[in-house]
């Protein structure tokens, strides 16, 4: 019994290692969650339309922390691929409290929710939402265009775009 427990820990271990090996390798998806509980505390999540130099509109949230797209993902169907390894540094966009989402400057009917084991993920135009871990502070946007997949997500769905000569954003370049 042991060496059973043993071998389905290290199987576990070999998987989430070769998960999302260089951000963009997806593991396999685990079963839907069917949840009604939040998965985050606090206030309603913020989707906002925000403009950074050097870079069309954007969506972020209320502290201005950029949203991203990822193009292994689905939008038609709405379906994540970015789990365990990749969710660690693509972090979901998750509702808040009873699925609560404040919306400002993006189409209310372009929103919704899929279920993945952390919570309730918003997507915008069926494309399911991340955080990229090394963007904190506002208008940084260093996930957009990594690996060719991830990208900052316009107000509409589409890929943001950056500007040719775009000089790095600052928090003077940075308005709603």
């Amino acid at each position: 019994m042991k060496k059973l427990a043993a071998l389905a820990i290290l199987t576990g271990t070999v998987l989430a290692l070769t998960a999302c090996d260089g951000y963009d390798k997806p593991a396999a998806a685990p079963a839907p969650v069917a949840t009604s509980a939040p998965a985050a505390a606090g206030s309603p999540q913020t989707l906002r339309v925000a403009t950074v130099d050097g870079f069309s509109t954007f969506v972020t949230n209320a502290k201005g922390r950029t949203i991203y797209r990822f193009d292994k993902d689905t939008n038609n169907p709405a379906k994540t691929t970015c789990f365990d390894a990749c969710a660690e540094n693509w972090q979901p966009v998750l509702a808040g409290p009873g699925d609560a989402i404040d919306i400002q400057g993006v189409d209310k009917g372009l929103v919704a929710l899929i279920d993945r084991p952390e919570g309730r993920q918003l997507t915008l135009k069926g494309w399911p939402l991340y955080y990229y871990k090394d963007d904190k502070a506002l208008g940084q946007t260093a996930g957009h265009g990594r690996n060719g997949t991830w990208f900052a997500i316009a107000p509409d769905g589409a890929k943001a775009k950056k500007a040719e000569a775009a000089a790095t954003p600052t928090k003077a370049g940075y308005s709603y």
